[in-house]
C-alpha cells in the first residue's frame, strides 16, 4: 500500500522539480503607480535554442502590452550546456488595485500566477513627479492639402532619462517632421518647468474629420520616495503618458477657386532663370529655362510641373524631369519646384513666349490670387545654307585674283570634302547618345507601362473586395496618371473632371462610405466597371492600345 502511493508522489515532486527548473516568471517591481510601466520577465531553459512564441492574449484584460524583447543565451551547468530563452515584456496596467498576471504558456509549460498591485496617484505625487505631454493644432480646419502645423510638447518638472516619444500615425494624411527638437523653460502658477517640443506638418487628402491619435512618451524618471510608505522597491521609474485626441475638420475646396490645380498657400511666388542668350537667334538654336515655384504652408508634392506650354508652330519645347524639395521655416514647411525647360527655334521670324500664370487660393486671406510670370520675346532669323558658305568662298578667292575659274571649282569641292570630314566624325557621336537616349526612354516607358498596370490591378481588388479605403488610395493615384498635370490629391478632384456623370456618382457614393458609420457596406463592383470604361475610352480617344508603350517622343506644345 505504502509503495502505492510512493513511487507517484515521487515521479510528481521530481516532474514539479524539472518543471521549477525549466522555467521562471517574476516582475522588476511587485508595485507601481498608475500611469507607469510594469516589466514582466519569464525565462526558459532548453537544449534547443528556440524561443516559443508567446500568446500574451490572456493579459488584455488587465494590461496594454507595449512591447516584447527575446533573447537566447547559452548557460552551463553540472557540465551541461543549455539554452535559456528570455522574453521581458513591458505593461502598462488599464485600473489600480491588485491585477492579477494569468499564467501565459511557454512550449508545454505554463508560468505561475503573480500579482502586481497598483497605487492610484494621489494629488502630491502628481505634483512632484509632474510629467505633461500636449498636442496643439493650428489651424483647426484647414482645407484639404493645406498644411495643419502639429506642436508636441512634453513638460516636466522632474529629470528625464532614456525616453522615448512615440509620434501618431495619421490615417488619411501625409505627415512631415520638422528633424528637430528644441527646449526651453516656462512657468505655470509661478513654477518652473522644462519643455521638450517637437513640430510636424501634416497635410490632409480627403475633406472630413481626422482624428490625431495621443502623442505617448515614455522615459524613465528617479524614484526618491520613501520605500516603506508605499511599498515600492524601484530605484527608477518606467512611465507612460499620453496626450489627449486631437480632431481636425478639414474642409473641401472653396467653389469660388477657379483654378484647375488646387493650391492652398500661405504665399505662392513664380520666378525664372534663362540660360545664357545670343545676341543673333537663328533656326535651330536653343534656349534654356529653369521655372520655378516656391510656397509657404504647401509641400513640394502638391505644386504643379509642365508650366510652360506655347501654341505655336516656330518653337518645339522639351521638359526636363522636375525635382521637389521641401525645407521648414520655422514651423511652416516651405515646397519647392523647380523644372528645366528646353525652348528649340524651328521657324523663323518673331517669337512670343506668353505670360506665366498660376492660381492659388490664399489660407490667410481666404481669397483666390494668381501668380505670374512676365513672358519674353525674340526675333529669330534664317541661319547661312551651306551653299551660302561656298559661294563665299568661291567669290573671294576670285577676287584675290590668284587662281582661274577652275580653281574656284577646286576650292568649292575641297571645302566639301573637308565638311563631310567633319560632319562624320561629328554624326557618330551624335549617333551613340541618341542609341542610349532611345534606350533609357525605352526603359523608362516600360516600367511606367508595368506600374501603371499594377496600380490598376490593386484598384480592381480593392473595389472588388469592398475596401473603400483603399480603393480611396488607388483611384488617387489613378486620377494622377489620368491628369498628370493637375495633381490630384482627393476624390473631389477627379469628381469634377470625369465626363461621366455616373462614374461622378459612384465616386460620391465611395467619398460617403469613408465617413460613414461602419454599419454601412460599401460595394465597388460598380465603381471599378466604370473606371475601367473610362480607362478604355481614353485609350481610343488617344489612339493607343491599353497595354501600349508610350510614345518615346511625345508630341509637345
Amino acid at each position: 500500500m505504502f509503495r502505492i502511493f510512493f513511487l507517484p508522489c515521487v515521479v510528481l515532486i521530481i516532474q514539479l522539480q524539472s518543471v521549477s527548473h525549466a522555467q521562471t516568471a517574476y516582475l522588476d517591481s511587485n508595485q507601481v503607480f498608475t500611469g507607469d510601466i510594469a516589466e514582466l520577465t519569464i525565462e526558459h531553459d532548453n537544449e534547443i535554442p528556440s524561443l516559443f512564441a508567446l500568446d500574451t492574449s490572456v493579459l488584455e484584460a488587465d494590461f496594454e502590452v507595449l512591447d516584447i524583447k527575446s533573447s537566447v543565451s547559452r548557460m552551463f551547468d553540472s557540465n551541461k550546456t543549455f539554452h535559456r530563452m528570455r522574453w521581458q515584456i513591458q505593461i502598462l496596467p488599464r485600473s489600480s488595485g491588485k491585477l492579477r498576471i494569468p499564467p501565459l504558456q511557454v512550449g508545454e509549460v505554463f508560468t505561475p500566477v503573480l500579482m502586481l498591485g497598483v497605487i492610484p496617484q494621489t494629488a502630491e505625487l502628481n505634483s512632484a513627479y509632474n510629467v505633461q505631454v500636449e498636442l496643439q493644432a493650428q489651424p483647426e480646419k484647414p482645407y484639404v492639402g493645406q498644411q495643419t502645423q502639429i506642436v508636441i510638447r512634453v513638460i516636466h518638472n522632474i529629470p528625464l532619462f532614456d525616453g522615448d516619444l512615440i509620434e501618431p500615425t495619421i490615417d488619411n494624411a501625409e505627415t512631415y517632421s520638422h528633424g528637430k527638437e528644441s527646449r526651453y523653460s516656462i512657468f505655470r502658477d509661478g513654477r518652473k518647468f522644462q519643455v521638450l517640443e517637437r513640430n510636424l506638418a501634416i497635410v490632409a487628402r480627403l475633406p472630413g474629420q481626422i482624428r490625431i491619435p495621443p502623442v505617448i512618451y515614455r522615459g524613465l524618471i528617479q524614484s526618491t520616495i520613501n520605500a516603506s510608505s508605499t511599498g515600492s522597491t524601484a530605484a527608477t521609474r518606467r512611465i507612460n503618458r499620453a496626450s489627449e485626441d486631437l480632431y481636425l475638420e478639414v474642409r473641401k475646396p472653396p467653389p469660388e477657386f477657379s483654378g484647375s490645380t488646387w493650391l492652398p498657400a500661405r504665399e505662392l511666388e513664380l520666378d525664372q532663370r534663362w540660360g545664357e542668350i545670343s545676341n543673333k537667334l537663328r533656326v535651330g538654336d536653343s534656349l534654356g529655362l529653369t521655372l520655378g515655384i516656391e510656397a509657404k504652408g504647401l509641400p513640394a508634392e502638391a505644386l504643379p510641373a509642365g508650366l510652360l506650354s506655347v501654341d505655336s508652330g516656330k518653337v518645339r519645347i522639351y521638359a526636363d524631369q522636375e525635382t521637389r524639395s521641401n525645407r521648414f521655416d520655422g514651423r511652416e514647411i516651405v515646397g519647392r519646384l523647380d523644372q528645366r525647360f528646353v525652348v528649340v527655334i524651328t521657324q523663323p521670324g518673331e517669337i512670343q513666349l506668353p505670360e506665366i500664370k498660376l492660381k492659388w487660393w490664399d489660407v490667410e486671406q481666404e481669397v483666390e490670387r494668381m501668380a505670374t510670370l512676365a513672358g519674353k520675346s525674340w526675333t529669330a532669323s534664317v541661319p547661312e545654307t551651306a551653299e551660302d558658305g561656298f559661294e563665299t568662298a568661291g567669290k573671294a578667292t576670285s577676287w584675290s585674283g590668284t587662281g582661274s575659274p577652275g580653281s574656284v571649282i577646286t576650292l568649292a569641292h575641297g571645302n566639301w570634302s573637308w565638311y563631310a570630314g567633319i560632319g562624320a566624325i561629328l554624326l557618330i557621336p551624335g549617333l551613340l547618345m541618341c542609341l542610349r537616349s532611345v534606350r533609357v526612354r525605352l526603359s523608362e516607358s516600360i516600367a511606367a507601362m508595368l506600374k501603371s498596370r499594377r496600380h490598376r490591378q490593386l484598384l480592381k481588388q480593392a473595389c472588388l473586395s469592398n475596401n473603400p479605403v483603399l480603393a480611396c488610395r488607388e483611384l488617387i493615384t489613378w486620377g494622377r496618371a489620368r491628369w498628370p498635370c493637375d495633381n490630384i490629391i482627393s476624390l473631389y478632384q477627379i469628381r469634377i473632371r470625369t465626363r461621366s456623370s455616373e462614374l461622378a456618382g459612384e465616386l460620391r457614393r465611395l467619398d460617403k462610405a469613408l465617413y460613414a458609420d461602419h454599419g454601412e457596406t460599401w460595394q465597388g463592383r460598380v465603381l471599378w466597371r466604370l473606371v475601367a470604361a473610362e480607362h478604355r475610352q481614353l485609350t481610343v480617344e488617344t489612339g493607343t492600345r491599353e497595354d501600349s508603350l508610350p510614345d518615346l517622343y511625345p508630341q509637345r506644345s
